[in-house]
């Protein structure tokens, strides 16, 4: 399999998990975050900021499926979308040396986010050098 192909698999792959996790945070807010431990139910700022992150990644994940299906798109997608992931990642790791360990969840985000960041500048770099974007 080549690499533009699996580039187009990864950026496809990531536009259905930032939709998963985008709609569980846009419409389902509290419950998302209640299974980290935290509480915001009744706080209509942490709603408020929490549903428009959810919507921010529902909107890189339409970003993501448009990379993923349109040559015209593809490059863009292909570097942005794994910024967005390791700016999660490195953010997360930020907090956790200011802030200490998170729940077990968030650790694993931080993990996932970091590889999957990894990944797509890999996928983005084999795949400029071929300028086949």
């Amino acid at each position: 399999m080549n690499s533009l192909k699996i580039l187009k698999i990864y950026l496809f792959i990531a536009g259905l998990i930032l939709t998963a996790i985008g709609s569980l945070t846009t419409f389902n807010p509290i419950a998302i975050k209640a299974n980290e431990g935290i509480d915001i139910a009744g706080n209509s700022s942490a709603l408020n900021d929490v549903r428009s992150f959810g919507v921010l990644l529902l909107a890189f994940a339409f970003f993501s499926f448009l990379g993923s299906f349109k040559n015209a798109l593809r490059k863009s997608a292909a570097i942005t979308i794994p910024l967005l992931f390791l700016s999660l990642g490195i953010g997360r790791l930020l907090s956790i040396l200011l802030d200490g360990m998170p729940s077990d969840g968030m650790v694993k985000a931080t993990g996932l986010e970091i590889i999957l960041g990894i990944l797509g500048l890999v996928l983005f770099s084999l795949n400029s050098k071929k300028q086949s974007l």
